[in-house]
């Protein structure tokens, strides 16, 4: 039922889909020259909010806790924005990281709904203020576009893998 719902509004907004298409980067192996160092990267922005940027060892950290402890203990909440064909391709980060791929943040600015229909349409709790949200895709570049959605939402603990699944899935082998 969640996919077949994420899949008809994906084709329902095409031209949203495309823009977010037009951000997708290549699908190669990311040059380990090109990878986020281990220390975390801290980015303001006119709002205040710092959003944290970070590399293969810190997104690891973040799935190993998040694994043994889970949502509710970590304080975390793990996304992955790509497209469902995407992730059915290469596979997820980890058993619980969770799928809202970005053409339906955009278009239904979920982060917005109040909380049940929020789990509704994506199939899981929605964030809460408290929690960190650590976004994830194929480079770092449509999660960072996730975090502007969020943040509009007043969300602020928030957290970006750069490398993304291309680096992640290349440093797993």
């Amino acid at each position: 039922m969640r996919v077949a719902t994420i899949t008809r509004l994906v084709a329902s907004v095409s031209i949203i889909g495309r823009q977010a298409r037009s951000f997708t980067p290549h699908y190669g192996i990311i040059p380990r020259s090109m990878a986020m160092p281990k220390s975390r990267l801290m980015m303001s922005s006119s709002d205040g909010i710092e959003v944290k940027h970070i590399g293969w060892e810190g997104m690891d950290e973040i799935i190993d806790e998040y694994e043994s402890n889970g949502r509710e203990e970590s304080g975390m909440v793990v996304i992955d924005v790509r497209n469902e064909d995407e992730i059915a391709y290469t596979g997820k980060l980890s058993p619980n990281t969770l799928t809202l791929p970005l053409p339906v943040i955009m278009a239904k600015t979920v982060f917005d709904m109040d909380p049940e229909e929020f789990e509704e349409l994506c199939g899981f709790a929605k964030p809460t203020p408290d929690e960190t949200i650590v976004f994830s895709c194929a480079a770092g570049i449509r999660s960072m576009h996730a975090i502007s959605f969020a943040k509009q939402s007043g969300y602020s603990k928030l957290v970006n893998y750069a490398g993304g699944a291309n680096e992640w899935f290349t440093r797993q082998m």
